[in-house]
């Protein structure tokens, strides 16, 4: 979510570049000739300074445009990645552990993409591995995984109805969730 806005702020900054050096491409480029003789003056325009000018704000606009847009990308492959990657396994039942599928739950509720984008920055340190739908509407079950140590998924509630996503504190519902998730 951060690099979203950090992309935004870039290419905003970009445009303004662009439009602020055309403008004073356009007014140092402008000669007023004035004389004794003709007090009125003639305004001419020297084209190789406003060309020049023009094309040093146009190249440094649109790198700033470039990068704003490769932030973009980034951010789009990193939370794919994210999404879909898959820890090594060593042995034949961590994989039978490991659940990867989604499954449909009859709820009333769906996960938008902003409450995607909450869990993703919750747990912006971890590889997420799996994100279901509970059977009370606003809460999830992430199945997180700590990239630096061997394959040992923690399960998270995490209530995304806020703002941003917090993980539960309350036992009680914590632990009617997480039975309601076994059962499954």
């Amino acid at each position: 979510m951060r690099a979203i806005i950090i992309s935004r702020i870039i290419f905003v900054t970009g445009i303004i570049v662009l439009l602020a050096g055309f403008y004073k491409a356009w007014n140092m480029a402008r000669l007023n000739q004035f004389s004794d003789y003709n007090p009125e003056g003639t305004a001419t325009i020297d084209w190789d300074t406003f060309f020049m000018l023009a094309g040093t704000s146009l190249m440094y606009g649109f790198i700033l445009i470039g990068i704003a847009e490769i932030i973009r990308l980034l951010d789009g492959i990193l939370k794919k990645e994210t999404v879909t990657q898959t820890p090594s396994l060593t042995k034949p039942t961590e994989l039978q552990s490991v659940v990867f599928s989604q499954e449909e739950i009859d709820t009333a509720w769906n996960l938008t993409r902003e409450d995607e984008e909450k869990i993703y920055e919750l747990y912006s340190d971890k590889a997420i591995l799996e994100i279901r739908l509970a059977n009370l509407e606003g809460y999830c079950i992430v199945k997180v995984q700590d990239t630096s140590r061997p394959l040992n998924p923690e399960i998270k509630v995490v209530d995304v109805g806020g703002f941003s996503a917090k993980d539960v504190q309350d036992t009680e519902k914590r632990n009617k969730i997480l039975e309601w998730y076994y059962q499954q």
